[in-house]
């Protein structure tokens, strides 16, 4: 709050309501202050929830910045509430509860050229963890293992040869005839030829 040139160990209850997503910057955050001012743009590492969580540098908080300049913020039922251990770069495990879902993509807009990556094969979501050491991180699939008592029976330790899929899925333009007409309905046959009985069937 003073441009790092004092406050240090300093501490302000806020309440932190927005996010900006700045292409290769880390997630900002915006909060409300109980004086009154209202932050922009303050990265993970600004904010804790124990007045004695141990300082980490950014890159141990966020593991990859911005994929693009527009960001959904949903939480993945599946997850919600789930414990995890976080591993950083420096391959230390480190335990926190998921709270919600960074998830990148690109806007459809005619006329704005797509020069980005967020929808590239590789692309990466940023999950937003409240950490057991009074910390806040931001960690994408591939540096978490997750617990579900209920469910998860054999956690792995480490990578058993998994690879990032690069495949684009895709079924257009992928079969051997044509599947349109100027029909209104597409007549549906059956492999070989025949047509199916319209009145028979799930259709």
């Amino acid at each position: 709050m003073y441009d790092h040139e004092k406050g240090h160990g300093e501490f302000s209850v806020c309440d932190v309501h927005s996010v900006a997503s700045l292409e290769r910057r880390v997630p900002l955050f915006e909060c409300l202050l109980e004086n009154g001012v209202n932050w922009t743009r303050r990265p993970i590492h600004a904010f804790c929830w124990k007045k004695d969580a141990p300082i980490h540098n950014l890159n141990i908080h966020m593991y990859w910045d911005c994929f693009s300049p527009y960001v959904d913020v949903n939480r993945r039922n599946r997850l919600a509430n789930c414990r995890a251990d976080l591993v950083d770069y420096k391959g230390v495990w480190r335990r926190g509860t998921y709270m919600f879902t960074l998830d990148w993509a690109w806007e459809n807009k005619a006329g704005m050229t797509d020069t980005n990556f967020s929808e590239d094969p590789e692309h990466k979501c940023g999950h937003v963890f409240k950490m057991d050491d009074g910390n806040f991180f931001i960690y994408p699939n591939n540096r978490i293992v997750w617990m579900d008592d209920a469910y998860i029976s054999d956690r792995l330790k480490k990578n058993p040869g998994y690879k990032i899929d690069q495949t684009f899925y895709t079924v257009e333009n992928t079969r051997d005839t044509e599947t349109t007409d100027d029909s209104y309905m597409t007549e549906f046959k059956k492999e070989g030829g025949s047509s199916y009985d319209s009145g028979k069937g799930h259709l």
